[in-house]
């Protein structure tokens, strides 16, 4: 297992509720992975360098985890999915 990032921009504009319910799928994503989040940093609501889906703010969240490589590409793909995460990206801190 691998030591990694995963930042999250998430629609600041949904309901607390809509926000913790996606931010849990990607929890969930990690979970069934055999990822272990090590630490969760709720950054909240912050300006964006440029406009996303026309807002100039997102939500974000920062992830440390401990996962296998091969996960990423499918854990991408279901992030991918989620219409409430606009952005999001892996960095290995090996």
């Amino acid at each position: 297992m691998a030591n990694y990032e995963l930042m999250l921009i998430v629609n600041p504009s949904i309901s607390e509720d809509d926000r913790n319910s996606s931010i849990g799928e990607v929890k969930t994503l990690i979970e069934k992975a055999s990822g272990k989040i090590v630490k969760e940093d709720i950054w909240g609501d912050r300006k964006l360098a440029y406009k996303i889906n026309s807002s100039a703010r997102g939500f974000y969240v920062l992830f440390d985890l401990e996962l296998d490589w091969k996960e990423i590409k499918t854990i991408t793909k279901e992030i991918n999915l989620n219409k409430n995460i606009w952005r999001h990206m892996f960095v290995s801190k090996d």
